[in-house]
């Protein structure tokens, strides 16, 4: 976002435009916890549902095996914890940057980073507040079904915590599994 507002501010008003989504995306899969240090196995399992918007940043850039084009990628985030007992999660994740690189056949690698906020009863002793943020990153393929349409395979690690806000913060690491479809606009 801050690369953006920059960018936004350094260009010329004539040559200013609102940002065009390229690609709608949506993604769907499983995750489940794996206990960090500070964490205490209780085997918790999420089902995300994530639709997002891929907005180019500029042109191709980097060295020939790792040319490829940055992208603001924000993403909503509804899931819901299955096990160890059934709870919603809510969170927008406006901080998200996707880097993809340029490849000439129908497969087309891609890795994100990203940041927000959501609200998650964990309901543990660790985390005892609601309100929390995410921080994520996520290697991925794009595999092109036609021009406008692929499919996607993700593999993303997920972590949710308080930042010390809300009393003690363990936080909840979590491997994510994603599968999904990309619509150009």
């Amino acid at each position: 976002m801050l690369v953006f507002c920059v960018s936004a501010l350094a260009t010329p008003v004539v040559a200013w435009t609102w940002p065009t989504v390229e690609r709608w995306e949506l993604r769907t899969g499983y995750g489940y916890q794996y206990v960090n240090k500070k964490s205490r196995p209780t085997h918790f399992q999420i089902h995300p549902l994530l639709p997002s918007a891929v907005i180019p940043m500029g042109r191709v850039v980097g060295p020939s095996w790792l040319r490829g084009r940055w992208a603001w990628n924000p993403e909503l985030l509804i899931a819901f914890f299955s096990y160890p007992y059934v709870r919603p999660m809510l969170g927008f994740t406006p901080l998200q940057f996707r880097y993809t690189l340029e490849t000439k056949g129908r497969w087309t690698p891609y890795g994100l980073l990203g940041a927000g906020v959501l609200y998650a009863p964990i309901n543990r002793s660790e985390s005892d507040s609601q309100a929390n943020f995410n921080i994520q990153g996520a290697l991925g393929v794009e595999y092109a079904l036609s021009k406008d349409t692929a499919l996607i395979v993700e593999y993303r690690h997920l972590h949710v915590s308080n930042a010390g806000l809300g009393g003690e913060n363990a936080g909840l690491d979590a491997h994510t599994f994603l599968a999904g479809l990309s619509i150009k606009r």
